[in-house]
């Protein structure tokens, strides 16, 4: 390069996202969601309270990072609970309303130190139009008690585990995770998904997450059965 050389197009990453605590699919959709926001800019588009917003299909949002649908799903969960992105619902087959959020300084804070923590958002049912405040949470291994530490069979863990899925109670830790993407490559995520609505649905807990993903895994490839699909029909959207 020289004092002349032009840069290729490129994605706004604000710095904080390096060192937030949050999956690096997640920091990917928030960058492309924050330059698709420049488009909104260009195009006028706001609310009635003159704010921002963008549409953008998961499908979209896919394709721009390379990654499959449930990827993008994960992150967008991911984005809302940090606080980063606000999805705001528009009737029945019509593409939701994405308002994505720039940090202060405090909610950077928040967002890069490991040991505080999140304080998120959560939707109405599906035909609600807003979103509430949730009390705040902490999703770091410090958070939970020793009970809860030993149901989850996380007392020798010796790294730190993280609340996964979209109701943020499975837990596993990063080696348990490391070993799931290994042996489910293209269905870890599926399974982790799966085990979170089912607990959230039922009230059931499971002594160790991870296990019980490698069970369900087994069974599945013992009875021919295909992996769980989360996939949105053509006339859904986010």
């Amino acid at each position: 390069m020289t004092k002349d050389t032009r840069l290729p197009p490129y994605l706004p990453f604000p710095r904080f996202l390096l060192e937030a605590n949050m999956a690096q699919a997640a920091k990917m959709v928030y960058a492309v969601l924050l330059d698709r926001a420049t488009l909104s800019q260009s195009n006028g588009w706001t609310d009635s309270d003159g704010r921002l917003y963008l549409v953008f299909p998961i499908e979209g949002i896919a394709d721009a990072i390379g990654r499959s649908h449930m990827t993008v799903k994960t992150a967008l969960a991911e984005l809302e609970t940090a606080g980063l992105i606000e999805r705001q619902r528009c009737g029945f087959s019509a593409p939701n309303h994405i308002y994505v959020k720039i940090p202060d300084g405090q909610d950077i804070v928040r967002l890069t130190d490991r040991k505080l923590s999140v304080i998120g958002k959560e939707n109405f049912p599906s035909d609600g139009q807003k979103t509430c405040p949730m009390t705040d949470r902490k999703l770091s291994p410090n958070s939970l008690s020793i009970n809860h530490l030993n149901k989850n069979n996380l007392r020798g863990a010796s790294t730190r585990t993280r609340a996964q899925g979209r109701y943020q109670n499975v837990f596993l830790s990063d080696a348990e995770l490391a070993e799931l993407r290994e042996e489910l490559p293209d269905l870890w995520q599926q399974y982790i998904e799966k085990l979170s609505e089912y607990m959230a649905s039922t009230g059931k807990t499971y002594q160790n997450h991870a296990a019980t993903i490698r069970r369900w895994a087994a069974e599945d490839r013992h009875n021919g059965k295909a992996a769980p699909d989360y996939s949105y029909t053509e006339d859904e959207s986010l």
